[in-house]
Protein backbone atom coordinates (compact mmCIF):
# COMPACT_ATOMS: atom_id res chain seq x y z
CA UNK A 1 0.00 0.00 0.00
CA UNK A 2 1.34 3.42 -0.97
CA UNK A 3 0.70 6.31 1.42
CA UNK A 4 -0.33 9.39 -0.58
CA UNK A 5 -0.29 13.09 0.25
CA UNK A 6 -2.34 15.36 -2.00
CA UNK A 7 -1.33 18.97 -1.40
CA UNK A 8 -3.83 21.60 -2.52
CA UNK A 9 -2.27 25.05 -2.49
CA UNK A 10 -4.39 27.64 -0.69
CA UNK A 11 -7.28 25.34 0.29
CA UNK A 12 -9.49 26.07 3.31
CA UNK A 13 -12.83 24.76 4.55
CA UNK A 14 -14.69 28.10 4.42
CA UNK A 15 -14.07 28.22 0.67
CA UNK A 16 -15.00 24.58 0.09
CA UNK A 17 -17.95 24.39 2.52
CA UNK A 18 -20.74 25.58 0.20
CA UNK A 19 -19.66 23.23 -2.61
CA UNK A 20 -19.47 20.31 -0.19
CA UNK A 21 -22.99 21.13 1.05
CA UNK A 22 -24.28 21.27 -2.52
CA UNK A 23 -22.83 17.83 -3.27
CA UNK A 24 -20.38 19.16 -5.86
CA UNK A 25 -17.36 17.50 -4.22
CA UNK A 26 -18.58 13.97 -3.44
CA UNK A 27 -15.16 12.34 -3.31
CA UNK A 28 -13.74 14.89 -0.88
CA UNK A 29 -16.91 14.46 1.18
CA UNK A 30 -16.32 10.71 1.26
CA UNK A 31 -12.80 11.33 2.57
CA UNK A 32 -14.22 13.62 5.27
CA UNK A 33 -16.84 11.06 6.28
CA UNK A 34 -14.26 8.28 6.48
CA UNK A 35 -11.38 10.30 7.92
CA UNK A 36 -10.19 12.72 10.55
CA UNK A 37 -8.89 16.26 10.20
CA UNK A 38 -9.75 19.93 10.35
CA UNK A 39 -7.80 23.18 10.29
CA UNK A 40 -4.02 23.26 9.78
CA UNK A 41 -2.25 26.39 11.03
CA UNK A 42 0.58 27.49 8.75
CA UNK A 43 3.71 29.39 9.78
CA UNK A 44 3.96 33.13 9.18
CA UNK A 45 4.03 34.48 6.58
CA UNK A 46 1.22 32.28 5.19
CA UNK A 47 2.92 31.75 1.83
CA UNK A 48 3.83 28.90 -0.50
CA UNK A 49 7.42 29.40 0.67
CA UNK A 50 8.17 28.62 3.46
CA UNK A 51 5.06 26.55 4.25
CA UNK A 52 5.50 23.68 1.82
CA UNK A 53 8.88 23.16 3.47
CA UNK A 54 7.35 23.52 6.95
CA UNK A 55 5.06 20.63 5.99
CA UNK A 56 7.85 18.51 4.47
CA UNK A 57 10.32 19.03 7.32
CA UNK A 58 8.02 19.31 10.33
CA UNK A 59 9.89 22.48 11.32
CA UNK A 60 9.35 26.22 11.60
CA UNK A 61 11.46 28.54 9.42
CA UNK A 62 13.83 29.26 12.31
CA UNK A 63 15.20 25.75 11.77
CA UNK A 64 15.25 26.09 7.96
CA UNK A 65 17.05 29.45 7.51
CA UNK A 66 14.49 30.44 4.83
CA UNK A 67 11.56 32.66 5.79
CA UNK A 68 9.96 33.31 2.38
CA UNK A 69 11.03 32.79 -1.22
CA UNK A 70 13.35 35.80 -1.00
CA UNK A 71 14.86 38.10 1.59
CA UNK A 72 16.06 41.70 1.57
CA UNK A 73 19.76 42.07 2.34
CA UNK A 74 19.89 45.66 3.58
CA UNK A 75 23.67 45.58 4.06
CA UNK A 76 24.25 44.86 0.36
CA UNK A 77 21.00 46.53 -0.75
CA UNK A 78 19.77 43.57 -2.76
CA UNK A 79 17.20 40.82 -2.94
CA UNK A 80 18.48 37.31 -2.28
CA UNK A 81 16.37 34.58 -3.89
CA UNK A 82 16.21 31.08 -2.45
CA UNK A 83 16.05 27.68 -4.05
CA UNK A 84 15.77 24.14 -2.66
CA UNK A 85 19.43 23.97 -1.63
CA UNK A 86 19.10 26.87 0.83
CA UNK A 87 16.82 25.02 3.28
CA UNK A 88 18.84 23.64 6.20
CA UNK A 89 16.89 20.49 6.88
CA UNK A 90 16.16 17.06 5.54
CA UNK A 91 12.57 16.32 4.50
CA UNK A 92 10.25 13.48 5.34
CA UNK A 93 11.19 11.56 2.16
CA UNK A 94 14.84 11.70 3.19
CA UNK A 95 13.90 10.00 6.45
CA UNK A 96 11.70 7.48 4.66
CA UNK A 97 14.66 6.65 2.40
CA UNK A 98 16.96 6.29 5.40
CA UNK A 99 14.56 3.74 6.86
CA UNK A 100 14.45 1.75 3.63
CA UNK A 101 11.29 3.18 2.03
CA UNK A 102 10.99 4.75 -1.42
CA UNK A 103 9.29 8.05 -2.17
CA UNK A 104 8.04 10.12 -5.09
CA UNK A 105 7.47 13.89 -5.06
CA UNK A 106 5.48 15.61 -7.81
CA UNK A 107 5.21 19.37 -8.22
CA UNK A 108 5.97 20.48 -4.67
CA UNK A 109 7.16 24.11 -4.64
CA UNK A 110 10.73 24.77 -3.42
CA UNK A 111 12.08 21.53 -4.87
CA UNK A 112 14.13 23.12 -7.68
CA UNK A 113 16.76 22.03 -8.46
CA UNK A 114 15.40 18.50 -7.92
CA UNK A 115 17.62 16.34 -5.76
CA UNK A 116 18.35 12.65 -6.10
CA UNK A 117 16.37 10.49 -3.70
CA UNK A 118 15.51 6.79 -3.56
CA UNK A 119 12.50 7.34 -5.79
CA UNK A 120 11.89 10.46 -7.85
CA UNK A 121 11.40 14.24 -7.60
CA UNK A 122 9.50 16.34 -10.14
CA UNK A 123 10.13 20.01 -9.29
CA UNK A 124 7.19 22.38 -9.04
CA UNK A 125 6.39 26.02 -9.67
CA UNK A 126 6.92 28.78 -9.04
CA UNK A 127 10.68 28.34 -8.68
CA UNK A 128 11.33 25.80 -11.48
CA UNK A 129 11.65 28.24 -14.36
CA UNK A 130 14.25 29.07 -16.97
CA UNK A 131 13.32 32.76 -17.01
CA UNK A 132 10.42 35.02 -16.21
CA UNK A 133 7.91 33.56 -18.66
CA UNK A 134 9.43 30.30 -19.92
CA UNK A 135 9.11 26.90 -18.33
CA UNK A 136 12.01 24.53 -18.11
CA UNK A 137 12.16 21.97 -20.90
CA UNK A 138 14.63 19.80 -19.02
CA UNK A 139 16.31 19.51 -15.63
CA UNK A 140 13.02 19.58 -13.74
CA UNK A 141 12.99 15.97 -12.56
CA UNK A 142 15.22 13.19 -11.24
CA UNK A 143 16.12 10.53 -12.18
CA UNK A 144 16.52 11.05 -15.92
CA UNK A 145 14.20 8.16 -16.81
CA UNK A 146 11.34 9.90 -14.98
CA UNK A 147 11.94 13.20 -16.74
CA UNK A 148 12.17 11.44 -20.11
CA UNK A 149 8.89 9.64 -19.46
CA UNK A 150 7.11 12.85 -18.41
CA UNK A 151 8.43 14.82 -21.36
CA UNK A 152 7.97 12.17 -24.05
CA UNK A 153 4.84 10.37 -22.89
CA UNK A 154 2.86 13.15 -21.21
CA UNK A 155 4.29 16.34 -22.75
CA UNK A 156 4.71 17.45 -19.14
CA UNK A 157 4.75 21.17 -18.32
CA UNK A 158 5.78 22.86 -15.08
CA UNK A 159 3.77 26.06 -15.76
CA UNK A 160 0.51 26.77 -17.59
CA UNK A 161 0.55 28.34 -21.04
CA UNK A 162 -0.83 30.92 -21.49
CA UNK A 163 0.13 32.11 -18.01
CA UNK A 164 -2.69 33.66 -16.02
CA UNK A 165 -1.96 37.26 -14.96
CA UNK A 166 -3.82 40.31 -13.62
CA UNK A 167 -4.62 41.53 -17.15
CA UNK A 168 -4.99 38.10 -18.78
CA UNK A 169 -7.44 35.88 -16.92
CA UNK A 170 -9.84 34.87 -19.65
CA UNK A 171 -11.05 31.44 -20.69
CA UNK A 172 -7.74 30.47 -22.31
CA UNK A 173 -5.81 31.15 -19.11
CA UNK A 174 -8.40 29.36 -16.96
CA UNK A 175 -8.36 26.33 -19.26
CA UNK A 176 -4.55 26.26 -19.11
CA UNK A 177 -4.72 25.95 -15.32
CA UNK A 178 -7.45 23.29 -15.48
CA UNK A 179 -5.42 21.32 -18.03
CA UNK A 180 -2.42 21.53 -15.71
CA UNK A 181 -4.54 20.10 -12.86
CA UNK A 182 -5.36 17.14 -15.10
CA UNK A 183 -1.71 16.75 -16.07
CA UNK A 184 -0.53 16.74 -12.46
CA UNK A 185 -2.88 13.94 -11.48
CA UNK A 186 -2.13 11.98 -14.64
CA UNK A 187 1.60 12.24 -13.95
CA UNK A 188 1.14 11.16 -10.33
CA UNK A 189 -1.05 8.19 -11.27
CA UNK A 190 1.25 7.04 -14.05
CA UNK A 191 4.35 7.36 -11.87
CA UNK A 192 2.60 5.56 -9.04
CA UNK A 193 2.01 2.67 -11.43
CA UNK A 194 5.48 2.74 -13.05
CA UNK A 195 7.66 3.42 -10.00
CA UNK A 196 5.52 1.93 -7.20
CA UNK A 197 6.89 4.14 -4.39
CA UNK A 198 6.03 3.51 -0.76
CA UNK A 199 5.09 7.20 -0.44
CA UNK A 200 3.81 9.67 -3.02
CA UNK A 201 3.40 13.43 -2.63
CA UNK A 202 1.47 15.49 -5.21
CA UNK A 203 0.94 19.26 -5.08
CA UNK A 204 -1.72 21.02 -7.14
CA UNK A 205 -0.36 24.57 -7.28
CA UNK A 206 -1.74 26.88 -9.97
CA UNK A 207 -5.36 26.41 -8.90
CA UNK A 208 -4.35 28.92 -6.22
CA UNK A 209 -3.89 31.49 -8.98
CA UNK A 210 -7.56 31.11 -9.83
CA UNK A 211 -8.44 31.75 -6.19
CA UNK A 212 -6.28 34.89 -6.20
CA UNK A 213 -8.10 36.32 -9.21
CA UNK A 214 -11.60 34.85 -8.86
CA UNK A 215 -11.95 33.90 -5.17
CA UNK A 216 -15.00 31.56 -5.24
CA UNK A 217 -16.36 32.35 -8.70
CA UNK A 218 -17.06 29.82 -11.43
CA UNK A 219 -13.44 29.20 -12.56
CA UNK A 220 -12.47 28.21 -9.02
CA UNK A 221 -15.50 25.93 -8.65
CA UNK A 222 -14.59 24.26 -11.95
CA UNK A 223 -11.05 23.66 -10.68
CA UNK A 224 -12.29 22.07 -7.47
CA UNK A 225 -14.76 19.86 -9.30
CA UNK A 226 -11.88 18.75 -11.52
CA UNK A 227 -9.72 18.02 -8.46
CA UNK A 228 -12.56 16.07 -6.88
CA UNK A 229 -12.96 13.89 -9.98
CA UNK A 230 -9.29 12.95 -9.78
CA UNK A 231 -9.55 12.23 -6.05
CA UNK A 232 -12.22 9.68 -6.89
CA UNK A 233 -9.80 7.57 -8.89
CA UNK A 234 -7.26 7.50 -6.08
CA UNK A 235 -10.00 6.55 -3.63
CA UNK A 236 -10.71 3.41 -5.63
CA UNK A 237 -7.53 1.93 -4.17
CA UNK A 238 -7.05 1.18 -0.48
CA UNK A 239 -4.43 3.84 0.26
CA UNK A 240 -3.77 5.86 3.39
CA UNK A 241 -4.29 9.43 2.19
CA UNK A 242 -3.49 12.88 3.57
CA UNK A 243 -5.19 15.84 1.88
CA UNK A 244 -3.66 19.12 3.06
CA UNK A 245 -2.80 22.69 2.14
CA UNK A 246 0.08 25.04 2.83
CA UNK A 247 -2.28 27.86 3.88
CA UNK A 248 -5.81 29.04 3.18
CA UNK A 249 -7.43 31.78 1.10
CA UNK A 250 -9.83 34.50 2.16
CA UNK A 251 -11.66 37.22 0.28
CA UNK A 252 -9.63 40.43 0.17
CA UNK A 253 -11.72 43.29 1.56
CA UNK A 254 -8.77 45.59 2.27
CA UNK A 255 -5.29 46.11 0.80
CA UNK A 256 -2.64 47.63 3.05
CA UNK A 257 0.31 49.04 1.09
CA UNK A 258 2.89 48.74 3.82
CA UNK A 259 5.74 50.47 1.95
CA UNK A 260 3.46 53.41 1.13
CA UNK A 261 2.69 53.70 4.84
CA UNK A 262 6.40 53.46 5.71
CA UNK A 263 7.16 56.23 3.21
CA UNK A 264 4.41 58.50 4.50
CA UNK A 265 5.66 58.09 8.06
CA UNK A 266 9.29 58.82 7.30
CA UNK A 267 10.71 55.30 7.50
CA UNK A 268 11.18 54.79 3.75
CA UNK A 269 12.52 57.27 1.17
CA UNK A 270 11.92 56.68 -2.53
CA UNK A 271 13.71 57.98 -5.62
CA UNK A 272 11.59 58.19 -8.76
CA UNK A 273 13.18 56.59 -11.80
CA UNK A 274 12.43 54.80 -15.03
CA UNK A 275 9.67 52.80 -13.31
CA UNK A 276 7.78 55.96 -12.29
CA UNK A 277 8.14 57.48 -15.76
CA UNK A 278 6.87 54.33 -17.48
CA UNK A 279 3.93 54.11 -15.10
CA UNK A 280 2.98 57.74 -15.79
CA UNK A 281 3.08 56.96 -19.50
CA UNK A 282 0.78 53.98 -19.00
CA UNK A 283 3.47 51.40 -19.78
CA UNK A 284 2.85 48.57 -17.33
CA UNK A 285 3.81 44.94 -17.19
CA UNK A 286 0.18 43.81 -17.40
CA UNK A 287 -0.33 45.76 -20.63
CA UNK A 288 2.98 44.62 -22.11
CA UNK A 289 2.16 40.98 -21.38
CA UNK A 290 -1.33 41.39 -22.82
CA UNK A 291 0.03 42.75 -26.10
CA UNK A 292 2.75 40.08 -26.27
CA UNK A 293 0.19 37.32 -25.71
CA UNK A 294 -2.15 38.65 -28.40
CA UNK A 295 0.75 38.76 -30.85
CA UNK A 296 2.00 35.33 -29.80
CA UNK A 297 5.40 36.81 -28.93
CA UNK A 298 5.88 35.99 -25.23
CA UNK A 299 8.53 33.32 -25.85
CA UNK A 300 10.27 35.43 -28.50
CA UNK A 301 10.46 38.54 -26.33
CA UNK A 302 11.62 36.55 -23.31
CA UNK A 303 14.57 35.33 -25.39
CA UNK A 304 15.60 38.62 -27.05
CA UNK A 305 14.82 41.18 -24.32
CA UNK A 306 17.30 40.97 -21.40
CA UNK A 307 15.74 39.84 -18.15
CA UNK A 308 16.73 43.00 -16.27
CA UNK A 309 15.07 45.20 -18.90
CA UNK A 310 11.88 43.16 -18.62
CA UNK A 311 11.84 43.76 -14.86
CA UNK A 312 12.11 47.55 -15.25
CA UNK A 313 8.51 47.72 -16.48
CA UNK A 314 6.28 48.48 -13.46
CA UNK A 315 3.04 46.73 -12.52
CA UNK A 316 -0.21 48.71 -12.58
CA UNK A 317 -0.08 48.91 -8.77
CA UNK A 318 3.42 50.38 -9.08
CA UNK A 319 6.85 49.02 -8.27
CA UNK A 320 6.68 45.59 -6.58
CA UNK A 321 8.78 42.63 -5.48
CA UNK A 322 12.38 42.65 -6.72
CA UNK A 323 12.01 46.16 -8.23
CA UNK A 324 11.19 47.78 -4.86
CA UNK A 325 14.84 48.06 -3.89
CA UNK A 326 15.71 49.85 -7.14
CA UNK A 327 13.72 52.93 -6.08
CA UNK A 328 14.80 53.03 -2.42
CA UNK A 329 16.90 55.98 -1.30
CA UNK A 330 19.00 53.93 1.09
CA UNK A 331 20.73 56.87 2.77
CA UNK A 332 17.37 58.20 3.96
CA UNK A 333 15.60 54.87 4.60
CA UNK A 334 15.09 53.19 7.97
CA UNK A 335 12.75 50.31 6.97
CA UNK A 336 11.48 48.54 3.85
CA UNK A 337 8.96 45.68 3.56
CA UNK A 338 8.27 42.62 1.44
CA UNK A 339 4.90 41.27 0.34
CA UNK A 340 2.64 39.85 3.08
CA UNK A 341 4.70 40.42 6.10
CA UNK A 342 8.45 40.83 6.56
CA UNK A 343 9.89 44.26 7.39
CA UNK A 344 13.65 44.82 7.26
CA UNK A 345 15.40 47.66 9.11
CA UNK A 346 18.21 49.52 7.42
CA UNK A 347 19.86 49.90 10.81
CA UNK A 348 22.52 47.55 12.25
CA UNK A 349 21.20 45.34 15.01
CA UNK A 350 23.92 46.54 17.37
CA UNK A 351 22.97 50.19 16.79
CA UNK A 352 21.65 51.90 19.91
CA UNK A 353 18.55 53.05 18.00
CA UNK A 354 17.63 49.61 16.66
CA UNK A 355 15.33 48.37 19.42
CA UNK A 356 13.67 51.74 19.80
CA UNK A 357 12.77 51.80 16.11
CA UNK A 358 11.32 48.30 16.36
CA UNK A 359 9.26 49.21 19.42
CA UNK A 360 7.97 52.31 17.65
CA UNK A 361 7.01 50.42 14.49
CA UNK A 362 5.28 47.65 16.46
CA UNK A 363 3.21 50.18 18.42
CA UNK A 364 2.24 52.21 15.37
CA UNK A 365 1.48 49.28 13.06
CA UNK A 366 -0.56 47.33 15.62
CA UNK A 367 -2.75 50.39 16.20
CA UNK A 368 -3.64 50.83 12.51
CA UNK A 369 -7.32 50.60 11.58
CA UNK A 370 -9.29 50.98 8.37
CA UNK A 371 -10.23 54.68 8.04
CA UNK A 372 -13.90 53.88 7.22
CA UNK A 373 -14.70 50.58 8.95
CA UNK A 374 -12.37 50.78 11.96
CA UNK A 375 -11.17 47.21 11.27
CA UNK A 376 -7.73 46.36 12.65
CA UNK A 377 -5.37 46.08 9.67
CA UNK A 378 -2.79 43.86 11.40
CA UNK A 379 -3.48 41.25 14.07
CA UNK A 380 0.03 41.54 15.46
CA UNK A 381 3.60 42.58 14.63
CA UNK A 382 6.29 40.20 15.85
CA UNK A 383 10.03 40.49 16.34
CA UNK A 384 11.30 37.88 13.90
CA UNK A 385 13.77 36.19 16.22
CA UNK A 386 11.06 35.86 18.91
CA UNK A 387 8.33 34.47 16.65
CA UNK A 388 10.57 31.77 15.18
CA UNK A 389 12.54 29.16 17.08
CA UNK A 390 15.76 27.44 16.13
CA UNK A 391 19.42 28.00 15.26
CA UNK A 392 18.56 30.34 12.36
CA UNK A 393 15.89 32.44 14.09
CA UNK A 394 18.43 35.25 14.37
CA UNK A 395 18.49 35.49 10.56
CA UNK A 396 14.77 36.23 10.44
CA UNK A 397 13.37 39.54 9.20
CA UNK A 398 13.46 42.27 11.83
CA UNK A 399 9.67 42.40 12.02
CA UNK A 400 6.91 40.08 10.86
CA UNK A 401 3.32 41.22 10.40
CA UNK A 402 0.28 39.01 10.86
CA UNK A 403 -2.33 40.28 8.40
CA UNK A 404 -5.75 41.26 9.71
CA UNK A 405 -8.75 39.21 8.66
CA UNK A 406 -9.50 39.64 4.94
CA UNK A 407 -6.53 42.00 4.63
CA UNK A 408 -3.78 41.62 2.01
CA UNK A 409 -0.48 43.35 2.81
CA UNK A 410 1.18 44.47 -0.43
CA UNK A 411 4.73 45.74 -0.89
CA UNK A 412 3.81 47.90 -3.92
CA UNK A 413 5.18 51.43 -4.07
CA UNK A 414 3.02 53.71 -6.18
CA UNK A 415 -0.49 54.06 -4.72
CA UNK A 416 -1.25 57.44 -3.12
CA UNK A 417 -3.09 55.95 -0.15
CA UNK A 418 -1.76 53.10 2.03
CA UNK A 419 -5.27 51.60 2.42
CA UNK A 420 -7.52 50.50 -0.43
CA UNK A 421 -10.73 48.48 -0.64
CA UNK A 422 -9.48 46.38 -3.54
CA UNK A 423 -6.32 45.48 -5.42
CA UNK A 424 -5.01 42.97 -7.93
CA UNK A 425 -6.06 39.96 -5.85
CA UNK A 426 -9.65 39.08 -4.95
CA UNK A 427 -8.47 36.18 -2.79
CA UNK A 428 -5.51 36.55 -0.42
CA UNK A 429 -3.47 34.25 1.81
CA UNK A 430 -4.54 33.35 5.33
CA UNK A 431 -2.85 31.07 7.91
CA UNK A 432 -5.71 28.56 8.31
CA UNK A 433 -5.46 25.72 5.81
CA UNK A 434 -6.76 22.17 5.79
CA UNK A 435 -5.62 18.66 6.74
CA UNK A 436 -7.52 15.40 6.41
CA UNK A 437 -6.21 11.88 7.03
CA UNK A 438 -8.26 9.05 5.56
CA UNK A 439 -7.71 5.35 4.94
CA UNK A 440 -7.37 2.06 6.78
CA UNK A 441 -4.97 3.46 9.41
CA UNK A 442 -7.06 6.45 10.45
CA UNK A 443 -10.08 7.29 12.59
CA UNK A 444 -13.45 8.31 11.14
CA UNK A 445 -14.17 11.45 13.12
CA UNK A 446 -14.71 14.15 10.48
CA UNK A 447 -13.44 17.71 10.70
CA UNK A 448 -13.04 18.12 14.46
CA UNK A 449 -9.34 18.82 14.89
CA UNK A 450 -6.85 21.67 14.76
CA UNK A 451 -3.14 21.09 14.12
CA UNK A 452 0.05 22.81 13.07
CA UNK A 453 1.34 22.25 9.56
CA UNK A 454 4.52 20.97 11.24
CA UNK A 455 2.55 18.05 12.76
CA UNK A 456 1.92 16.42 9.39
CA UNK A 457 5.43 15.08 8.63
CA UNK A 458 5.93 13.29 11.98
CA UNK A 459 2.43 11.83 11.72
CA UNK A 460 3.15 10.48 8.23
CA UNK A 461 6.51 9.07 9.32
CA UNK A 462 4.95 7.21 12.23
CA UNK A 463 2.05 6.00 10.06
CA UNK A 464 4.56 4.41 7.70
CA UNK A 465 6.66 2.78 10.40
CA UNK A 466 9.58 5.18 10.06
CA UNK A 467 11.46 6.80 12.92
CA UNK A 468 10.67 10.43 13.78
CA UNK A 469 13.69 12.78 14.11
CA UNK A 470 13.91 14.40 17.53
CA UNK A 471 14.49 17.96 16.27
CA UNK A 472 11.02 18.49 14.76
CA UNK A 473 8.59 21.12 16.00
CA UNK A 474 5.57 19.01 15.10
CA UNK A 475 4.16 16.05 17.01
CA UNK A 476 2.59 12.78 15.96
CA UNK A 477 -1.17 13.44 15.96
CA UNK A 478 -3.61 11.12 17.73
CA UNK A 479 -5.49 10.26 14.53
CA UNK A 480 -4.97 6.50 14.19
CA UNK A 481 -7.83 4.03 14.22
CA UNK A 482 -8.14 1.75 17.24
CA UNK A 483 -6.57 -1.57 16.41
CA UNK A 484 -4.52 -0.22 13.52
CA UNK A 485 -0.82 -1.00 13.39
CA UNK A 486 0.34 2.64 13.94
CA UNK A 487 -2.01 2.98 16.92
CA UNK A 488 -0.48 -0.08 18.57
CA UNK A 489 3.11 0.98 17.96
CA UNK A 490 5.10 3.41 20.11
CA UNK A 491 6.57 6.43 18.33
CA UNK A 492 10.21 5.62 17.52
CA UNK A 493 12.62 8.57 17.45
CA UNK A 494 16.03 9.10 15.89
CA UNK A 495 18.80 11.65 15.46
CA UNK A 496 18.33 14.08 12.55
CA UNK A 497 20.18 13.65 9.28
CA UNK A 498 23.18 15.96 8.99
CA UNK A 499 23.21 19.02 6.73
CA UNK A 500 26.07 17.68 4.63
CA UNK A 501 23.57 15.34 2.99
CA UNK A 502 21.30 18.12 1.73
CA UNK A 503 23.04 19.01 -1.55
CA UNK A 504 25.27 21.69 -3.02
CA UNK A 505 24.59 25.40 -2.82
CA UNK A 506 23.53 27.16 -6.02
CA UNK A 507 24.22 30.51 -7.60
CA UNK A 508 21.89 33.23 -6.27
CA UNK A 509 22.00 35.06 -9.60
CA UNK A 510 20.52 32.03 -11.36
CA UNK A 511 17.85 31.69 -8.70
CA UNK A 512 16.91 35.35 -9.14
CA UNK A 513 16.62 34.89 -12.90
CA UNK A 514 14.18 32.01 -12.42
CA UNK A 515 12.04 33.67 -9.73
CA UNK A 516 11.89 37.37 -10.50
CA UNK A 517 8.51 38.25 -11.94
CA UNK A 518 7.69 34.68 -12.82
CA UNK A 519 3.91 34.34 -12.80
CA UNK A 520 4.61 33.65 -9.10
CA UNK A 521 1.12 34.22 -7.90
CA UNK A 522 1.51 33.94 -4.14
Amino acid sequence: MTTITIGLDGANWDLLGPWLSEGRLPNLQRLIDDGVGGVSESCLPPLTVPNWKCYATGKNPGKLDVFRFDRIDTANREHVFHDATDFRSAELWDYLNDDGLTAGVVNKPSTYPPKEIDGFVVAGGPDASESAYRSLDSGFATPERVESFLREELDYRVHPSPMISPSEKGEAEVEAVLNLVDLRFEAAERLLERENPDFLHLTVFYSMALQHYFWDDEPVRRAWERIDDHLGRLLDDDHDVLVMSDHGTWHVDTVFYVNVWLAQHGYLAVDGGVDELLQRLGVTRERALSVAKRLGMVDTLSRVVPERLQRMIPWEEGVKRDRVLSVVDWEETTAVASNQGPIYLNVPRDDAAYEGIRDELIEELESLTHPQTGQQLLKAVHRGEEYYDGPYAGNAPDLLVDQGENVHVSDAIGPDDPVADSGVWVGGNMPEGIFLFSGPSFQSEGLTRRASITDLAPTLLHAMGARVPDDLDGEVLDVFAEGSEPAAREVATRNPLSEDRLGEESDDANVEERLADLGYLE
